[in-house]
């Protein structure tokens, strides 16, 4: 996998290796699988409660009980999609760009959405001024503030097209792309054909 030696903007030589990468990769894939885990066994109990209150009782709780169930499958079920696509696209990032250390991230602003949280941040850099604002997912469909950002992070990507950023201590990894995506139109324009085709391979540009 690229990414293996990584290098900062100050010339410091630093390492992620690939073990590491990996590891987060498939703590992505485990957090899926266990929020999935979850909600059935939670939409099964629903389920169940509904139908042995409707034995012992004349009431309309068991419907709302099974309405609720039924509810939460489907979303589920339109979700998960999305999440494996994202997960898929993680990887397709890093098998075109190494990774690149950075000081850190703010978080500037956060939205919910039916595809999970949404973040507007900035990702530091060692020269000021260079990095514009940026949209960010998680993509596995969780509400919550991602962690580990604040002490460095590690980027691939090209950050007019998108990239992804991971918190390897945390295991947070975000997919991102420019926040105000036709305000840098002009400079993927001017960007050459090698990165506009590297871009293109590597998927930048969709964060869900």
């Amino acid at each position: 996998m690229k990414g293996d030696v990584v290098s900062d903007h100050s010339g410091v030589a630093g390492t992620l290796d690939a073990a590491h990468v990996d590891k987060v990769l498939k703590r992505g894939r485990s957090l899926l699988v266990k929020g999935i885990a979850v909600r059935v066994g939670v939409f099964g109990v629903l389920i169940v409660a509904a139908v042995a209150w409707g034995r012992v009782w004349d009431s309309p709780v068991p419907g709302l009980l099974i309405y609720a169930a039924v509810l939460g499958f489907v979303l589920m079920a339109y979700r998960l999609p999305i999440a494996l696509l994202s997960l898929a696209r993680r990887r397709k990032v890093l098998r075109h760009y190494p990774l690149e250390h950075r000081p850190g991230m703010d978080i500037k602003a956060h939205r919910r959405t039916k595809f999970g949280a949404v973040f507007t941040l900035r990702i530091k850099d060692h020269e000021p001024g260079r990095s514009p604002l940026m949209e960010a997912v998680e993509g596995l469909g969780r509400q919550r503030r991602p962690e580990g950002f604040e002490d460095g992070v590690w980027i691939a990507g090209d950050l007019p097209f998108g990239g992804v950023v991971i918190a390897p201590d945390s295991g947070s990894f975000l997919l991102i792309r420019p926040e105000k995506w036709e305000k840098l139109a002009s400079e993927r324009e001017q960007a050459g054909p090698d990165r506009i085709a590297r871009a293109k391979a590597a998927g930048l540009g969709r964060i869900h």
